[in-house]
């Protein structure tokens, strides 16, 4: 009987923790498009549920599970050991795209399209 019951409470808690697990993934949960936009003259159109579904683990973006937005802890400046916002996406999307995706080549215009090429 014990056995029994160590079986069903075992269950339970996988169950459990895989409907914590995908309920963020639910559709309507997570966004689809939407446009990073700390600074006014370099936003960026962002689809957040294609990135879900292609990667899977939000802990690959989102190191800080206390919150949803990469700006609420990376401002347009740096703070302190905090990097900027710019910094931080340059680094986590702009690197991760680079070596994953082929077709990227690092030009501004890739990501913000409302900016004028420098040549």
């Amino acid at each position: 009987m014990k056995r029994f019951a160590l079986f069903l409470a075992m269950f339970a808690a996988s169950v459990l923790a895989a409907g914590w697990a995908t309920g963020a993934q639910e559709k309507g949960k997570i966004p689809g498009k939407i446009v990073l936009k700390v600074y006014e003259k370099r936003q960026v159109t962002f689809d957040h549920r294609g990135h879900a579904q292609r990667i899977g683990k939000c802990e690959t973006c989102h190191h800080n599970p206390d919150s949803e937005k990469c700006s609420d802890c990376h401002g347009a400046k740096r703070d302190g050991k905090t990097p900027s916002f710019r910094e931080a996406m340059h680094y986590k999307c702009k690197n991760c795209h680079m070596k994953t995706n082929k077709k990227v080549s690092g030009a501004c215009q890739e990501c913000h399209p409302n900016v004028r090429s420098s040549k």
